[in-house]
């Protein structure tokens, strides 16, 4: 089948590193298999106002000078305002536009985070791709192992989701939020392997569906925390990763996570609590969380 092919590019804010980018999508889990990512680029599905798009995007800029070039796949011909709207979710999903000089000048004040930031220099926060799939990813999770998780999530995607090729590889898109809403309980319990976990998986689903997500993004932060809290299914772990890896919300992060309070002595030694961190980099808080884990493996 021949395929429209749509391409444009987006500027980011510097410093930004695409290769970094391509290093942390290759290894982030929870969409393991779900894009095709080589030295220079990555392919990726998206299922958005009816349309699948896949969506190829590589360097096209320099640190200091960043852009990114996007290539867009479609079977049908895309409007100009879902071209558009891949396009806004592109630079979302990469944050762009995240200004990190400000995240930077606190981590350089601090002498034992300052080799991270050397490490990770213009890293910038790899979202998950909708707010929908982090919600239905923190509801799969709980109390489940990854691997077995990420297999659930790729049984749902293969029953529910779409589709396309490119290049003789095939790219699967995560639902639609409208698809998802018209799931009945009885099947879902099946293939999410626990009817308790279904029902939350619904309740997520429900509550999105009405959400204004701009409202989620702006709004002060306890209030956005409490709305998601009110889903039941989501506690406070769940609200605060939603907010955080789906909508950038960086200024906050629960001070009691176990991978923390593991990796903070290693870098800190003793003595340092998270409330301490917490203080000192204030509405960057996610974003040192972010590094810390993604230079976790330099950690000795």
């Amino acid at each position: 089948m021949t395929l429209y092919h749509e391409q444009g590019t987006l500027t980011a804010t510097a410093p930004f590193d695409f290769q970094k980018s391509l290093a942390f999508i290759e290894n982030f889990e929870p969409m393991d298999g779900e894009q095709e990512v080589t030295a220079t680029s990555f392919t990726k599905a998206i299922a958005l106002q009816g349309y699948t798009v896949a969506f190829r995007v590589s360097n096209a800029g320099t640190l200091e000078a960043p852009a990114v070039a996007y290539e867009l796949f479609s079977e049908q011909q895309l409007p100009a305002t879902v071209q558009q709207a891949v396009s806004k979710r592109i630079a979302f999903f990469l944050s762009l536009h995240d200004e990190l000089e400000p995240f930077y000048a606190i981590g350089r004040a601090d002498a034992a985070f300052a080799p991270i930031i050397d490490r990770l220099y213009g890293l910038h926060h790899i979202k998950f791709l909708t707010l929908h799939e982090a919600a239905c990813w923190a509801v799969i999770t709980q109390h489940t192992a990854i691997p077995i998780a990420a297999g659930i999530k790729r049984a749902l995607i293969e029953r529910y989701g779409s589709s396309i090729t490119v290049d003789g590889s095939t790219y699967w898109a995560f639902p639609e939020l409208e698809r998802l809403a018209g799931l009945g309980m009885e099947e879902l319990g099946v293939l999410l392997k626990n009817e308790r976990r279904a029902a939350y998986f619904m309740n997520v689903v429900t509550a999105l569906s009405g959400l204004d997500e701009q409202w989620l993004r702006t709004a002060p932060y306890e209030e956005a925390e409490s709305w998601l809290r009110a889903i039941k299914g989501i506690g406070e772990w769940s609200a605060n990763f939603l907010l955080l890896r789906a909508e950038g919300r960086t200024e906050r992060m629960i001070l009691t996570m176990k991978p923390f309070l593991a990796i903070v002595p290693k870098v800190y030694g003793p003595g340092v609590t998270m409330a301490q961190l917490a203080e000192r980099y204030g509405d960057w808080f996610g974003y040192w969380g972010y590094y810390l884990r993604a230079g976790g493996a330099m950690i000795r």
